[in-house]
């Protein structure tokens, strides 16, 4: 599934991106950290920043996976160069 999303994201089928991350939160609880960060990736493309950085702050929470933490932190970084950025 994961592979599907990617691609989705590369094709710019953003929503289509999103329903399946979707539908994988409902299947996967167990997953859920790993889906938030996954959710801020693709919000931080999307250039939804407020929703990628709630995500991104939903699966720091969750997360027990010191590697999962260090890649969210450098997606918050990310997503707070793009905000910084914007005009308002």
């Amino acid at each position: 599934m994961m592979e599907e999303i990617a691609a989705l994201t590369e094709s710019g089928d953003f929503s289509g991106a999103e329903e399946l991350l979707t539908a994988s939160l409902a299947h996967f609880p167990k997953h859920e950290p790993f889906l938030h960060f996954q959710f801020g990736r693709l919000y931080v493309r999307w250039n939804k920043l407020t929703s990628a950085l709630n995500h991104l702050g939903r699966a720091a929470e969750l997360s027990r996976d010191e590697i999962l933490l260090l890649q969210v932190v450098e997606e918050v970084r990310v997503a707070k160069g793009k905000q910084a950025l914007q005009t308002p």
